[in-house]
């Protein structure tokens, strides 16, 4: 199971709403400042509100919580999502490179093939039971911090 912090927005009888934030290492390090990643870090930094099942655990607003994400659906969801379409794109490429087909045509099949790939990803993802892939509420976070520093200046 994948484990990230988040904050509890609201609660709404079982189901949890929570904010968890995509953040990088950087935020301890102490050459951030004049570090070009830590600047892009701060840029692409997302902020995600998202229901969970509370799993019967007691929580209120602005708790700090744990959730989780089975590592199935992550490697799942990334297969099918990122996969399917790039696998449809080679396959195309390369019966048309059997047939003898002309370079830009084939340029252009295989790009199609990718396209349309993700078209079928997208209606195909609406249909299948996604439930078991959802986050989870695990545990209510710890009130205590540690100031680890995750990258020194040597």
């Amino acid at each position: 199971m994948v484990e990230e912090s988040a904050r509890v927005l609201k609660v709404e009888g079982d189901v949890v709403w929570v904010q968890a934030i995509a953040k990088s290492a950087c935020g301890s390090c102490q050459a951030q400042k004049g570090c070009g990643h830590s600047l892009l870090a701060k840029a692409g930094q997302k902020q995600i509100d998202l229901p969970v099942d509370r799993n019967g655990i007691h929580v209120q607003e602005n708790d700090q919580v744990i959730i989780g994400v089975p590592e199935q659906a992550i490697l799942r969801s990334s297969l099918l999502m990122y996969g399917t379409p790039l696998i449809a794109m080679i396959i195309v490429a390369m019966v048309a490179s059997l047939f003898g087909i002309e370079e830009k045509l084939s340029v252009l099949l295989a790009f199609t093939a990718l396209v349309l790939g993700f078209v079928w990803v997208n209606r195909h993802a609406k249909s299948l039971n996604f439930a078991q892939w959802h986050p989870r509420l695990m545990r209510k976070a710890q009130s205590v911090e540690t100031h680890i520093p995750m990258c020194e200046i040597q």
